[in-house]
Formats: C-alpha cells, sequence, structure tokens
C-alpha cells in the first residue's frame, strides 16, 4: 500500500457563446499555490476555482471528496459539487 498522496488543482472557465467552457485543470504543488494561482486568474476568466483531493490509495482511485480552496466568478454546477471529477 502506498502513501497517502494529494492534488491540488485550479480549473479555469472561460465565456464561449454564452455557456462556461473548462479549460485544461493546472496541477499546483501545493494548496498555497493553488490558492494564489487562481487569484492571479480570477481578473481574466470567467470564473476559476481551486481545490485539493487526498487518496490513502492512490492505485485503486479511491480519492476523497474536494476540498475547496479558493472560488471566483462563475462555476458551472457540475465542478461546484465535486470538483469537476467522479
Amino acid at each position: 500500500m502506498s502513501a497517502p498522496v494529494t492534488i491540488h488543482v485550479v480549473q479555469a472557465f472561460v465565456d464561449i457563446d454564452g455557456f462556461p467552457l473548462a479549460e485544461e485543470p493546472i496541477a499546483c504543488q501545493s494548496a498555497a499555490q493553488a490558492r494564489a494561482k487562481a487569484q492571479m486568474l480570477k481578473s481574466t476568466k470567467l470564473g476559476v476555482i481551486a481545490w485539493s483531493r487526498t487518496s490513502p490509495n492512490p492505485e485503486l482511485g479511491d480519492w476523497g471528496p474536494p476540498v475547496e480552496l479558493a472560488r471566483f466568478g462563475l462555476i458551472p454546477d457540475e465542478f461546484d459539487e465535486a470538483g469537476g471529477v467522479e
């Protein structure tokens, strides 16, 4: 069994013809870095959310629920509740 792993992700959204479109997620080294990146992007994006997830056993895909680190602007419902992953 491997050691627990925590991932930190920033997801930004842009407006395409009136609809929010997710850009490529940005992996960060720490929660602080994810918060800072979200803060930096908030003025140029429709919405930005930063979150973390921890897994006691990532090889099995056993991830805990997302923990929201920062949120700015419009976040689509499917990303709002589960960090865009499930």
